[in-house]
């Protein structure tokens, strides 16, 4: 018998997970444990199978929306090795006139490049199209949803800013009048068959993303964690340790929680400190590294 859910915890967001039939596609969408899941390490992964004769695919919704602002997926899979007929979709969605979408696919065609960033609907001037050329698994992806455009960047690794040109895949501003207003939105992560069609290679796939970062409603200023200070795992299930280079060892670090109200702090001891996240229910925190008189806040996610 197949275990179902009709919820996960991943990178701090509860999520509706995805049960039936209909579009796009159309295809069958499954919430079974087999087709949907969180890892030990906190990554996501959504999987298209075949069960008997009939093909499931997999959808993850955001149970709030989270409005303008930045959404960054670290993505843990070469998106370009899949077959022609699927789809990878991250997305805001409110309605078809209403949607940001980053998207991966050949739409069917072998010889096509496999990135897309479109603002729907689709008419001239609202879809960039590119080739990913990717070197490894990891590769980031995010649009910045503003009232007056929407900026897209892909680059390869998994970092909060691109951290060199080199690393760049691709890039786009739209400026059209499709920007669409805040909403009912939601947050969306799918995985599909393009018109329903079952894998040219017939086979399984699995799409896995390490983590999600969506805009805060929190009043907190958010920078993510720099090259000089170690933060991991994040998303965390039990120690958090926080680990600070010697030329900034004197360091108070604090744990706050979404509304900004501090639960814990202590001093590092020779560079280093961890926390116990394990008592703390599942949301977004924020770790405070406090040096001399600058602050850096560091957003966990904690599952």
């Amino acid at each position: 018998m197949l275990q179902a859910q009709t919820t996960i915890q991943f990178a701090g967001i509860a999520w509706n997970v995805r049960n039936g039939s209909g579009g796009p596609g159309p295809n069958n969408w499954s919430n079974s444990t087999d087709n949907v899941w969180v890892d030990s390490e906190g990554q996501l992964h959504l999987k298209i199978r075949k069960l008997g004769n009939t093909w499931y695919c997999s959808e993850i919704i955001a149970q709030q929306s989270f409005g303008y602002g930045e959404y960054r997926f670290y993505v843990a899979s070469n998106v370009e090795n899949y077959d022609p007929e699927i789809v990878v979709g991250l997305f805001n969605y409110e309605t078809d006139l209403r949607e940001i979408d980053i998207e991966f696919s050949k739409w069917g065609n072998p010889s096509s490049v496999s990135g897309w960033y479109t603002i729907q609907p689709v008419v001239a001037g609202n879809q960039h199209s590119f080739a990913l050329n990717q070197n490894g698994d990891y590769s980031t992806h995010k649009y910045i949803w503003n009232t007056s455009n929407i900026f897209f960047q892909s680059y390869q690794g998994h970092s909060a800013a691109l951290l060199s040109s080199d690393y760049l895949i691709s890039e786009w501003t739209y400026t059209g009048n499709n920007i669409p207003p805040v909403g009912n939105e939601r947050l969306h992560i799918n995985f599909w068959l393009m018109g329903g069609h079952a894998p040219i290679n017939q086979q399984d796939a699995e799409f896995v993303v390490k983590a999600v970062f969506a805009p805060s409603s929190s009043s907190i200023p958010v920078q993510e964690v720099s090259d000089e200070i170690l933060v991991f795992p994040n998303p965390v299930v039990e120690k958090l340790f926080v680990q600070i280079p010697e030329k900034r060892q004197s360091c108070k670090v604090s744990i706050c929680n979404s509304k900004g109200q501090k639960i814990r702090e202590q001093a590092t001891i020779l560079g280093k400190t961890e926390f116990d996240f394990g008592k703390y229910p599942a949301g977004v925190y924020y770790l405070k590294v406090f040096n001399n008189l600058s602050v850096e806040v560091i957003r966990i996610a904690k599952l």
